[in-house]
């Protein structure tokens, strides 16, 4: 009888000091695995009632020549990536101004349901007409979130030529884009290897489509007043959709906290009245950072906010993170 109260007891005891370390963890670090939140109501002014008619892209007319950077291991991979995709100079052409940030490290405080986590961080690197973007989030318990997306400046803006995904441990998820000389072309998707659905010059991927915005912003900050909507075909982990985001315009505010009041541009992601909620998308670009993202907020279909929100920026390290292969 002795022996069977001890183990109970052990059994108890063992219990409670799990339930104890489990709910530190929940207090030091929060629940990334569970969402109780209840999908907001999408605010009436972001919700599609009609088709919108989306223009033709256009081409783009480099505002300023890129100073040729010297070459490392990382613009070495930017270049390595741009080999398939390289669809010849902007600089003499006519077409809308457009001129892309400088490269460098930006380091983002990352929030979770508005609780505050490790420092995220994303490389912008540009090299010639080639670019790398590196996205690493850290995500407790989980692992970090690791996007990268790879390619070249083309005749409509940034080309993405493969963009891959990783969360934790999980393996990596890869969209290509096999492209034509015109800038269009297929789409190719490891998670969907059956579609290949056809995609137009100008196409993005989730987060190539912030430094597209910037890269014109730089050339133009006079486009996209309040209240214009600008249609981008944006391609995800294994969907191509028409993305169409409001702009707010320039506006005078503190909505970056960490450059106090700061002009800035919000745009914001638009909804279908008639398509499930997927995803509410806000981008708030800042022009003291040459008009690159001061805070991204994403609501998932789950209810969960994911944040990042500017913190600052330094020029780009040599040693670059590693790239999956895709093969």
């Amino acid at each position: 009888m002795s022996e069977l109260l001890r183990g109970q007891s052990l059994r108890i005891f063992l219990g409670a000091l799990l339930l104890s370390l489990l709910g530190h963890c929940i207090l030091f670090f929060g629940m990334p695995l569970i969402s109780f939140s209840r999908l907001p109501e999408v605010s009436d002014d972001l919700i599609i009632r009609s088709e919108l008619k989306s223009e033709p892209p256009k081409k783009i007319q480099m505002a300023k020549a890129q100073k040729p950077t010297q070459k490392t291991p990382a613009n070495q991979m930017v270049d390595d990536a741009s080999n398939t995709s390289a669809q010849g100079s902007s600089e003499n052409q006519a077409g809308v101004p457009f001129k892309l940030p400088e490269s460098g490290t930006i380091y983002y405080d990352s929030f979770v349901d508005g609780q505050k986590f490790q420092t995220g961080e994303i490389d912008w690197i540009v090299s010639g007409s080639s670019y790398r973007l590196y996205i690493n989030i850290p995500y407790a318990f989980v692992g970090p979130f690791v996007f990268e997306s790879r390619g070249s400046v083309d005749a409509y803006g940034i080309s993405p030529a493969i963009y891959w995904s990783q969360r934790g441990a999980r393996a990596p998820r890869y969209s290509r884009f096999d492209r034509d000389d015109s800038g269009g072309g297929r789409m190719f998707f490891s998670e969907k290897p059956e579609f290949s659905p056809t995609i137009v010059p100008g196409t993005q991927d989730r987060f190539s489509l912030m430094f597209q915005l910037a890269s014109l912003l730089n050339g133009d900050s006079k486009i996209d007043e309040p209240g214009a909507i600008r249609s981008i075909p944006v391609v995800d982990y294994n969907t191509l959709d028409q993305w169409h985001f409001k702009s707010y315009g320039e506006a005078l505010n503190d909505d970056i906290p960490s450059l106090g009041t700061a002009v800035n541009r919000h745009y914001a992601l638009m909804q279908r009245e008639n398509d499930p909620y997927k995803r509410q998308v806000d981008i708030w670009l800042a022009k003291d950072l040459e008009w690159l993202p001061g805070r991204i907020r994403s609501l998932e279909s789950n209810g969960r906010v994911l944040e990042l929100v500017f913190k600052q920026k330094n020029p780009i390290a040599l040693n670059p993170s590693p790239t999956p292969n895709p093969n």
